[in-house]
């Protein structure tokens, strides 16, 4: 990750929520999802110089297209490491940019992540790469009480 690159991770996070999460999510939360929203968050973490070793972009020709980002746990974590986002637009899946990113944030080490329960796709491509399900659970309030499913590796 660079520092020029917030504006257009802010467009990413936001296009692929509305990809991933259609049907999960309503209408309107979705609506609510906006690079501009997003943008805060990326410039804070495109100005930190710990917090751009640990997040990796994707591009096609120099325009970012998907991004993955490890976050370090507290030692009592199930895990040290947790990945705590990687998204692609679908217009670049299934391209391994997915495991590309996946492979630059955690390195083969074991980490966490949590999932949408209803995201049947991204269970499958965790799985496949060697993450399972540990029974763990939690609604998130502010996510319309979107269920998610923790995954360790």
């Amino acid at each position: 990750m660079r520092a020029g690159d917030a504006s257009r991770l802010a467009e990413v996070h936001a296009q692929a929520w509305k990809e991933t999460y259609v049907g999960m999510l309503s209408d309107e939360f979705l609506a609510g999802i906006t690079a501009e929203s997003r943008l805060p968050g990326w410039e804070r973490l495109t100005g930190d110089p710990e917090a751009m070793v640990r997040h990796w972009v994707a591009d096609d020709d120099g325009t970012v297209v998907g991004f993955a980002g490890v976050r370090p746990m507290a030692a009592d974590a199930v895990r040290e490491h947790e990945l705590w986002g990687l998204y692609v637009l679908q217009s670049h899946q299934k391209q391994g940019l997915g495991r590309a990113l996946l492979r630059a944030a955690l390195d083969g080490r074991p980490a966490s992540l949590w999932v949408a329960a209803e995201n049947a796709n991204a269970i499958a491509f965790y799985e496949h790469v060697g993450f399972a399900l540990d029974g763990t659970r939690e609604v998130v309030a502010d996510w319309e009480d979107l269920v998610e499913l923790r995954m360790i590796r």
